[in-house]
C-alpha cells in the first residue's frame, strides 16, 4: 500500500532526460528523442547468476506495516531454495551523471520450470516502499508457481532497501518528550537529521523514478525487449512510473491494489483512515454473524467495544513478556489483520484473550507491539535515547519523502488530527502523526512521480478489491484514466489488500491469462 506511512516521490532534475544513448539494439529502450548520457555499459551487462547462499537473505518477507501483500502460501524455501539464484546489477547513482558513482542492486531469480515456451522474465515487486523484493520472492515463490513455469521469476531490493545500499540513520536519537505537536515534530526532525548524517549522499537518489530506471536496466540485463511486471500496492506506483518513462519497452504490466495517483499524501492518509474503518466495520458485522463474537452480540456494541479497548490500552497498557501492549500496538494489530480476511479468525481469538486481560494475541498480531516507524517517538515518558525506526521503515520514509514536495509541520498537526479522527475515530489518531514524517527531511522532494500518463504504452491490467483498506477501490479507476492507454480494471468483490496473492481462482485465471497469453479481460469484468 502506499502503506499507512504514505507513498511520495521525486524526480531529480535531468534524471529522466534523454534517450539511452548507446544501448544495445537487441534490448534498446527508444526513449525520448533528446540525447542523454552514455549508459551503454550498464545496459550491456549480464548478471553473474550464482546459487544463493543457504538461507539468503531470509526465509520470507519481513513484517511490514506498509502494504506488502500477504504471503501467497506458507512456503519455506526448503529444497526449492537451492534453485534460487542471486546476482548484483550495477546502476548509476545519478542517471544524469553516471560518472559520479554507482550502486549495486541485489537481484534474485527463480528460473522457469517449464513445460512450455519460456516467455522471458517476470519482475515482481511486493510494495512498501521499503520492502525487500528478494525476501518476498524467496518466501512466497510457491504462490507464483504457475507463472513460474513460463517465466523466470525475478525480484530485487530497490535502492535504499534490503541488501541494496540500505538506508541507515544510526541507532538512536534523543527524544523531545511529550506528545504535543511540537514534541512530535521535533522527534521526527531529529530522526531525519540523523538520516542526513548517516545516508545523506544516498538520499537524493532513492526516489521512485530512479528505481524505475533501474528496472529498465534490469530488463536489458536479463535479455528482454519488454518488461513484464507484477506489482502490488506501492509496486503499482513503480509500475506506472515505468510505463510513463519507458512506454515503448513496457510489456505486460499487472498492477494489483492500485495506488491513486490523483491524491497527495494528506488525501491518501484520509482515504486510508476511511478504508480501514470501513473494513473494520465489516469485521464487526462478520464477528456478530459467527455467533460467538467476543465483543458483543450486535454491530453497534462490537464497534463501541473496539474503540473502548483502544482508549483503555492507551491509558493503561498491558505488559506481555516484558513488552508493552498499548493503544498503538492494538491499532497496529487491527490494521495488520484487516489486510486479509484470512486473518479475521486470529483477530477474534486475540480479542477474546484481550477481554480476559491477556494481550499476548494482540502482541503477536502486531508483530512487535509497535506500529513501526516513529511510533516509539510518539509515546509519552521517553527521556533517554530512543530506538530508531526499523530499516524498512527508514527506507519507506526516505523514498516517500523523496517522492513528495509536501512538508507538514507542527502547525499542520491539529488540522490533521481533526480530519483524520473524523475519518476514523480509531485509526485516524494513529495515522495523523505520520504526516509529520518528512518534517525537516534533509533533501527536497517533488511530485513528479504522480505524473503517470503513458499514452504510448500498451494497456495494463489493474486489479482492484472493493474493500481494500489500504488502497481504496476507486484508485484503480483514477489510475486507468491517468495512464490514458485503455488499461483495464478487474474488480475483485471482497476484502483485503492484494487480490492475486489471496488465491482467488477467478483473479488468478484472469491475471495468468494476461501475463501468459496476453489476453486482457473485458472492461467491467469482476470476480467474487
Amino acid at each position: 500500500m502506499p502503506g499507512l506511512r504514505g507513498s511520495l516521490a521525486v524526480l531529480v532534475a535531468g534524471a529522466l532526460s534523454g534517450a539511452l544513448a548507446g544501448i544495445p539494439a537487441a534490448v534498446a529502450s527508444p526513449g525520448p528523442a533528446a540525447a542523454g548520457p552514455d549508459l551503454t555499459r550498464f545496459y550491456a551487462q549480464r548478471p553473474a547468476w550464482q546459487p544463493c547462499p543457504a538461507g539468503f537473505p531470509g526465509t520470507g518477507p519481513s513484517p511490514s506495516s506498509h502494504g506488502s501483500p500477504p504471503p501467497t502460501a506458507a512456503a519455506p524455501p526448503s529444497a526449492g531454495a537451492r534453485r534460487f539464484q542471486c546476482a548484483r546489477l550495477e546502476v548509476p547513482r545519478d542517471y544524469a551523471h553516471p560518472e559520479r558513482g554507482t550502486l549495486r542492486v541485489q537481484l534474485v531469480r527463480l528460473p522457469a520450470t517449464g513445460p512450455g515456451k519460456r516467455l522471458g522474465s517476470l519482475v515482481i515487486n511486493p510494495g512498501g516502499p521499503g520492502d525487500s523484493g528478494v525476501n518476498y520472492l524467496i518466501g512466497n515463490s510457491d504462490g507464483f508457481a504457475h507463472l513460474g513455469q513460463r517465466y523466470d521469476l525475478v525480484s530485487f531490493d530497490p535502492r535504499g532497501t534490503g541488501h541494496t545500499e540500505p538506508i541507515s540513520c544510526g541507532t538512536g536519537y534523543t527524544p523531545a518528550g511529550g506528545t504535543g505537536a511540537e514534541g512530535l515534530a521535533t522527534n521526527e526532525k531529529r530522526i531525519n537529521e540523523a538520516c542526513g548524517r548517516y545516508s545523506g549522499e544516498l538520499l537524493p537518489w532513492v526516489g521512485t523514478p530512479d528505481v524505475a530506471r533501474d528496472m529498465d536496466v534490469l530488463r536489458s540485463a536479463v535479455g528482454d525487449r519488454k518488461l513484464n511486471y507484477l506489482g502490488f500496492s506501492y509496486g503499482t506506483r513503480l509500475g506506472s512510473v515505468y510505463a510513463h518513462t519507458f512506454p515503448r519497452t513496457a510489456g505486460r504490466l499487472v498492477l494489483d491494489s492500485v495506488e491513486d495517483p490523483t491524491k497527495n499524501t494528506w488525501q491518501t492518509a484520509v482515504a486510508q483512515a476511511r478504508g480501514f474503518q470501513r473494513v473494520l466495520d465489516d469485521f464487526a458485522t462478520d464477528c456478530v454473524h459467527t455467533g460467538h463474537c467476543p465483543l458483543g452480540s450486535d454491530d453497534a456494541t462490537v464497534r463501541r467495544q473496539l474503540t473502548d479497548w483502544y482508549q483503555k490500552l492507551t491509558d493503561h497498557p498491558l505488559r506481555v513478556q516484558g513488552t508493552q501492549v498499548d493503544g498503538t500496538a492494538y491499532v497496529y494489530a487491527l490494521r495488520q489483520s484487516l489486510y486479509s480476511r484470512d486473518s479475521w479468525p486470529a483477530l477474534r481469538d486475540a480479542l477474546a484473550q484481550l477481554r480476559d486481560g491477556d494481550g499476548s494475541g494482540i502482541l503477536q498480531l502486531s508483530g512487535s507491539g509497535s506500529a513501526g516507524g516513529s511510533t516509539a517517538a510518539r509515546r509519552p515518558g521517553l527521556t533517554a535515547t530512543a530506538a530508531m525506526p526499523s530499516q524498512d521503515q527508514l527506507a519507506l520514509r526516505a523514498i516517500s519523502c523523496r517522492d513528495t514536495s509536501e512538508r507538514y509541520g507542527p502547525a499542520d498537526f491539529p488540522r490533521a488530527q481533526r480530519e483524520l479522527t473524523q475519518a476514523s475515530p480509531l485509526f485516524g489518531p494513529d495515522i495523523a502523526p505520520t504526516l509529520l514524517d518528512c518534517y525537516g527531511w534533509p533533501v527536497p522532494g517533488d511530485d513528479s512521480s504522480r505524473d503517470v500518463a503513458a499514452h504510448d504504452a500498451p494497456p495494463a491490467l489493474l486489479v482492484a478489491t472493493t474493500d481494500d483498506p489500504a488502497t481504496p477501490y476507486e484508485g484503480a479507476a483514477h489510475m486507468a484514466r491517468a495512464l490514458g492507454n485503455a488499461s483495464v480494471v478487474l474488480t475483485y468483490h471482497g476484502e483485503g489488500h492484494a487480490a492475486y496473492p489471496s488465491g482467488n481462482p477467478c483473479v488468478r485465471q484472469k491475471v495468468d491469462a494476461f501475463l501468459i497469453d496476453g489476453v486482457l479481460p473485458v472492461g467491467g469484468t469482476g470476480c467474487r
